[in-house]
């Protein structure tokens, strides 16, 4: 019974803590989706090639973060001001993450991971 109360108590303690509040200028979750998407199949497709050395890698995964935030209308520095905030409060990096992971899950199952 002792264990069950105290089950009760985390989850229902767990439950109440509220998510801090994005700072303006934050994007939202679903953007950040987005963009990690296609962040990470930037990522598998430089990691495809075999490059001699690693600055031609890292020259190549700039061209497609570049084209990528573009694509979505976002500067690097919003970019990463977001993922920072997002880092810090990890309830909110899970949501994201698992919709990430559905998504390229998805891709990957029709055939369409560009």
């Amino acid at each position: 019974m002792k264990k069950y109360l105290f089950a009760v108590f985390v989850f229902l303690t767990v439950a109440c803590i509220e998510r801090p509040v994005p700072p303006a200028g934050t994007l939202p979750q679903s953007q950040m989706v987005q963009i990690l998407v296609d962040i990470h199949i930037a990522e598998a497709k430089v990691g495809h090639f075999s490059f001699r050395n690693i600055d031609s890698s890292k020259a190549l995964y700039r061209r497609y973060e570049q084209d990528i935030f573009k694509k979505h209308g976002v500067d690097t520095t919003t970019y990463r001001k977001s993922f920072e905030f997002y880092l810090e409060n990890t309830q909110y990096l899970d949501d994201i993450y698992s919709a990430v992971i559905d998504s390229l899950s998805y891709r990957e199952s029709i055939g369409k991971i560009d």
